[in-house]
């Protein structure tokens, strides 16, 4: 059990390990989330991306609060940032508290996401661990990218669905003409190429739109990282 090992009064030499000195690994391990090295292990390389912003002053979006180990996990370890749990499921707004804001929503719905950044302004990070269908994925990128504040960090988790091993018990091409994984490659290809592409087209209006803007597209286990421009 996760929540049996003693993460919260572990030592570091000979004094208490106090929450400002933990990784972002070692807090989700004791949130119980599966972003941690038990399971998908995210959080060391996220500790890596985001450890700059630990002590600043900024939005965080997640979209997916399920049993609220994440939301939990980004809150210790964003010592002043806002968090935002977007879910279209009621039940989630028990993990609501001074430092944790939840917001029932659909992920694709454009009304709900204006209505969000309206009241708690733009996201410097946002994290889509929604549904993981592809044209929930896809949609929220394209709503919530050009929402995102210049240099921020936008993630994408679960891209595995994109691929066979998951399409065998839930076939997500039934719901977009193109997986999560290939969309953002194509992405990447126009930023890759620029101009070298020539003739060749943007995949759609938003890849046309938006690639110029895009600083990094960064492939990872299972996800994806994506880094906006200042």
């Amino acid at each position: 059990m996760l929540l049996s090992r003693v993460f919260g009064s572990a030592c570091w030499g000979n004094r208490e390990m106090s929450v400002r000195d933990e990784t972002l690994n070692s807090i989700g391990l004791r949130m119980g989330t599966d972003k941690s090295s038990d399971v998908h292990d995210f959080l060391r390389l996220y500790d890596k991306r985001l450890s700059h912003l630990r002590d600043e002053k900024f939005n965080f979006f997640e979209v997916g609060v399920f049993k609220g180990g994440s939301i939990r996990t980004w809150r210790e370890y964003f010592s002043k940032a806002t968090i935002v749990g977007i879910d279209y499921d009621a039940e989630c707004e028990k993990y609501a508290n001074e430092r944790i804001n939840i917001r029932i929503a659909d992920q694709s719905d454009i009304h709900a996401a204006f209505d969000i950044v309206q009241e708690f302004g733009k996201p410097l990070v946002f994290l889509d661990d929604g549904s993981h269908r592809w044209d929930h994925q896809i949609t929220t990128l394209q709503i919530f990218w050009p929402l995102l504040e210049r240099g921020g960090i936008y993630i994408i988790e679960d891209l595995d669905t994109s691929f066979d091993g998951h399409l065998k018990e839930a076939p997500f091409e039934g719901y977009s003409p193109i997986s999560t994984y290939d969309y953002l490659s194509k992405l990447g290809r126009m930023l890759v190429g620029d101009q070298a592409v020539q003739e060749e087209k943007p995949y759609d209006l938003f890849i046309a739109s938006q690639y110029k803007n895009v600083d990094s597209v960064e492939f990872i286990r299972r996800s994806c990282i994506i880094t906006k421009k200042s």
